[in-house]
């Protein structure tokens, strides 16, 4: 089973020039298309600009980190990235069925449901209006920076108003396009959340001496760490953004201690809530297995008590690990504790740490930009010593 959201309408205008963007090969040419629409124009304006490398940090185009980040990580990861964690969501809806979690009576509304999203994932109405979006924005922002701050001074003119041809190509293509991917994978992580909601809404057979402790739902905290590259590239624009504030505006890295720690929160309950439908199913199905398998282990236990003699310490052997009567107590007793140690939360902390890190990575280079990391290096040095 695979979820069709990479057909958007980059993917498509690809798919009407020829390009073919299957398997890794097609995958490279959708990037290296984007960055030759996104990124390479403005490195042949600003050359000619002169505004490429102008000796000033504050002035070239090459040392704008927040477009380097934008256009070279971003870009590549959502579009590299698509269509593999497309096939691996799909294979955990897959799941739900060849585990038996779908009753057969469901597998046609399981199937309807998916569909739906998918469908209203490809409207063109949708891609309309974050296209619409994604402009009105990027006017937001260039208003806003060339008010408050010069982090955009490589893409004005002289009079500093006015935009010059990079600045017109960013503002008209480049910030767009990166805006257009990052709301097609917001979107994508909604419709996933909503398919998950709906699921939930059916009879699931969740089987609560399950080993994996979440009735059989073991599968789904995956989907965490597929997105995981998605956090990176969404972090690759926050960090980015910063690093310009700190090398340009003289922001410090401590000023943004509280945004940040808003961000590792937005970002963890973005891939996580969708997780958190399931809470409810596993929380009954956990109660009610308890109240069934305590009756029926107190009838086993019950009746086992009155048929096998018990015997002192001396008189246990080793035929009496062989009875029926001990191999049964054994089996009801690793099927109760499964049940009664059956979580409610279908994901762990260890299934998070691959999307911290991911999340963490990119601003750590704007730590070091502050704090530079043989400077920090020769610290720890000198405690240890």
């Amino acid at each position: 089973m695979e979820l069709f959201f990479s057909e958007n309408t980059y993917n498509k205008m690809l798919g009407k020039a020829g390009l073919k963007t299957e398997g890794f090969n097609g995958q490279l040419k959708s990037v290296f298309v984007a960055l030759a629409i996104c990124w390479l124009p403005l490195v042949i304006f600003t050359l000619i600009l002169k505004n490429f490398w102008t000796g000033n940090m504050d002035t070239s185009f090459i040392s704008s980190f927040d477009t380097q980040a934008r256009l070279l990580i971003t870009i590549p990861i959502l579009i590299f990235f698509e269509r593999s964690v497309n096939l691996k969501l799909g294979k955990l809806l897959a799941q739900f069925v060849s585990s038996g979690l779908i009753r057969n009576e469901d597998i046609g509304s399981f199937k309807e449901i998916i569909t739906k999203q998918i469908n209203l994932m490809r409207s063109r109405w949708v891609d309309l209006i974050i296209i619409i979006l994604c402009y009105f924005q990027v006017l937001l922002i260039l208003f806003y920076a060339k008010e408050n701050t010069n982090l955009l001074i490589w893409e004005l003119n002289n009079d500093h108003e006015s935009l010059n041809i990079a600045g017109l190509w960013s503002t008209l293509i480049s910030k767009p396009f990166v805006l257009y991917l990052v709301y097609k994978w917001l979107l994508r992580i909604v419709f996933w959340g909503i398919i998950l909601f709906k699921i939930t809404r059916l009879n699931l057979d969740l089987f609560p001496p399950h080993p994996d402790l979440v009735g059989g739902l073991g599968f789904l905290p995956y989907s965490i760490r597929y997105f995981s590259p998605v956090a990176l590239a969404f972090s690759a624009i926050v960090a980015g953004n910063m690093a310009d504030f700190v090398l340009i505006e003289g922001v410090h890295v401590l000023d943004f201690k509280f945004m940040a720690f808003a961000y590792f929160i937005f970002i963890t309950t973005l891939f996580v809530f969708p997780l958190l439908f399931f809470v409810e199913k596993l929380t009954d199905a956990r109660e009610q297995s308890i109240f069934e398998n305590n009756d029926y282990a107190n009838g086993i236990f019950r009746e086992l008590q009155s048929k096998v003699a018990l015997k002192s310490f001396n008189q246990v052997n080793a035929e009496d690990m062989d009875s029926p009567q001990f191999s049964a107590v054994c089996d009801m007793s690793g099927v109760f504790s499964n049940v009664l140690n059956m979580k409610t939360l279908p994901f762990t902390v260890k299934d998070l740490l691959p999307l911290w890190g991911m999340t963490a990575l990119p601003f750590v280079f704007v730590v070091f930009i502050e704090f530079p990391i043989i400077d920090v290096l020769k610290k720890v040095l000198s405690l240890l010593v």
